[in-house]
Formats: structure tokens, C-alpha cells, sequence
């Protein structure tokens, strides 16, 4: 499907899923993508006359989130994170007036009646970029969004449309035609991504306040964005001590354990950006391991790592280069090297 087309078709069914809602809950996960998209349709939503809230959450806390959120928002919507197995969606569409769903995922997800979802199964896309065209087809004006969603594709949008969009922020905004300024500005959204809840709230709202002039961002005008722009040094060299010492190496996939569980999805991002095939981050929380994968977007890791879990009890969300996984922890080592000879 063409991009226009799928920005159209995206469009009424996001207008379907606002149809009598005043307050949306955005629910998005820790990623460079995932704080460009969320601020990206927070202004969508804005200029329809919806109020948000942003929420940045992990799989194994969707929960807490869908309870917490009930009362003050009547929608929730999900950026690339659709909830793992049944509950969340369902326990999700009984509590909000409407359920929407951005994504570029190629698992199924379940559909209630008040169940939207906007998804494009397609090689080297993020979630930014869909945030992106569909604020486009909103308002042509919002072409000038174009160098925040650019901020989102660190590691994941790598697609003629891609480049085409990353063209566009640099016509528009001369500052960006330096190579170095979106890549700036990608650094500063891993690196608070790396940091934590406090941290991913404090990039949207850098992005946010500099929307108008991308240079508030990368001069140090944006107090904000000077702030997280500052560490963006020293979690390199943390992500750097990490890579160095992997847990897990195999001929195509190499796998480290992370101490936060909110950083895998971060350090597979930056893994498989420089240079390994297949990157596997992990967290041990008993019972639970969380699991994320990152690789080649032309292969579909969402059929891949379904097989690699066997007869395994957990969840699994995936598509075009990514998989996020919960399995039994004492389970999770069987896990990575099953994965290891599929791929």
C-alpha cells in the first residue's frame, strides 16, 4: 500500500476511534520512536480539539496503566506497544469508550467493538513515521513535524520514504542539513530513553517546545533539551561497556543482560545500529524474562521467535525486525539459544 493511501484509510479510522472522546491516554514505549510518535500525535490530537496525556509504559506494565488511566481518560491509545496476550486489550476496551492502536507490528491483535487499529506490516518503517503521515493528512502544515519524526527513526526507519522524509526536514529546516543535527538529536531521545520514565517524559517535552524551531533543540536555547543533550556522552559509554561484554554470542545473535528492564529495548536499538545481525536484550524478573529483539527489518521476527519460545508459557509482540517477548525467567536461556539456531 502506498503511504498516502495508508495515511488516508488511517485517518478515518482514527476519526472512527475519537468519535465522542474529550481525553486520550497515549500510551508509548521508552524508544527514540516511541517519544516522537507519542509527541507527534499529541498534537494531532490537539488540533482536533482532544485533550492528552502522555504515558510511556513496558508490556509488563500495561496493566497498571490501563487501571490508573481509567477515570481521567475515555480512550487509550497505544504506540507500537498492542498489550501482550488477551487481558490488556480486552480489560482495555471495557473500561475506555474507545481502544486505538498505532503500530507496525505483524501479530494479530484481538479487536473489541471500540477496538481501532492503525497498522502497516511493511520492512524498515517506524512508528514515528506513521504518526507522521497520518498528521500530514490532518493538516498539510504539519509537513513541518517532519524532522520530529525524523528524531524517532534512530535504528528502525530505513526506507525510501524514510529518506524522503528526512529530505523534507532539512529543506524545510536549513539547521538540520548538517548530517550531525538529526543525529543529535536522535542521541539525546536514546539517551534519555536509557535514563528512565523521568527522563523519556522530560525528551517529548523538549520536542514539544521546540516543534516551531528544531535550533531550540540543538543550540542549547531548550534548557530542557540541553539537559538531556549533557548525557548524552556518558550513557554512550555506559551502552559502549555493555556491547563490549555480551552474555550471549552466537554466529547471527548476540545477547546482553540489561539492569533496568525498561533499557532493553534501548541497548538492542543501538546493538543492532552498530553492526550486529541479530541483537537480544534481556531482564530477569522472576518469574518473568523480558525479552527484546532487534534485526534485520526485512525479516519478520514475530513467526521466528513464536517458534524459538516452543511450548513455552508467556507472550509475544513482533513484526519486520523486532519482537518484543515475556517467557518463564528459569526458561529464558533455553529461549535465546532455541532462537539463536532458527536464525
Amino acid at each position: 500500500m502506498e503511504p498516502d493511501e495508508w495515511a488516508s484509510n488511517a485517518f478515518r479510522l482514527l476519526e472512527s476511534g475519537l468519535a465522542g472522546v474529550s481525553k486520550v491516554g497515549i500510551v508509548f514505549p521508552p524508544t527514540p520512536d516511541g517519544i516522537s510518535s507519542s509527541v507527534i500525535m499529541e498534537e494531532v490530537l490537539s488540533q482536533r480539539g482532544i485533550e492528552s496525556e502522555l504515558i510511556t509504559s513496558t508490556p509488563e506494565s500495561i496493566m497498571d496503566v490501563i487501571e490508573s488511566c481509567s477515570g481521567r481518560c475515555d480512550s487509550l491509545m497505544f504506540l507500537d506497544l498492542p498489550p501482550h496476550g488477551r487481558g490488556p486489550i480486552q480489560v482495555s476496551s471495557e473500561l475506555y469508550r474507545s481502544v486505538i492502536i498505532l503500530d507496525h507490528g505483524s501479530t494479530p491483535v484481538l479487536s473489541y467493538r471500540n477496538t481501532v487499529r492503525m497498522n502497516l506490516d511493511s520492512p524498515g518503517i517506524s512508528t514515528s513515521l506513521l504518526a507522521y503521515l497520518i498528521a500530514v493528512e490532518v493538516d498539510e502544515n504539519n509537513d513541518l513535524l517532519s524532522w520530529v519524526a525524523s528524531s524517532g527513526f534512530f535504528g528502525e526507519c530505513t526506507t525510501e520514504v524514510c529518506e524522503d522524509v528526512l529530505e523534507r526536514a532539512r529543506l524545510s529546516w536549513p539547521e538540520l542539513l548538517d548530517e550531525n543535527s538529526i543525529r543529535t538529536v536522535q542521541e539525546a531521545l536514546v539517551a534519555a530513553s536509557f535514563l528512565g520514565e523521568d527522563w523519556v517524559y522530560l525528551a517529548a517535552s523538549a520536542l514539544r517546545e521546540s516543534f516551531d524551531d528544531p535550533d531550540w533543540f540543538l543550540s542549547g536555547t531548550s534548557a530542557t533539551a540541553s539537559l538531556i543533550r549533557s548525557k548524552i556522552v556518558d550513557v554512550n559509554k555506559e551502552i559502549d561497556f555493555l556491547l563490549d561484554e555480551p552474555t550471549f554470542e552466537s554466529k547471527g545473535l548476540t545477547g546482553w543482560e540489561v539492569q533496568e528492564p525498561y533499557q532493553r529495548f534501548v541497548v538492542s536499538l543501538v546493538a543492532h545500529e552498530r553492526g550486529f545481525p541479530f541483537a537480544v536484550s534481556y531482564f530477569y524478573d522472576p518469574p518473568l524474562g523480558l525479552i527484546y529483539v532487534v534485526g534485520d527489518p526485512q525479516v519478520d521476527l514475530f513467526p521466528l521467535t513464536r517458534e524459538a519460545m516452543g511450548e513455552m508459557e508467556g507472550s509475544v509482540f513482533g513484526g519486520r525486525g523486532f519482537s518484543s517477548l515475556i517467557v518463564d525467567s528459569d526458561r529464558m536461556g533455553e529461549f535465546i539459544e532455541s532462537l539463536a539456531r532458527i536464525l
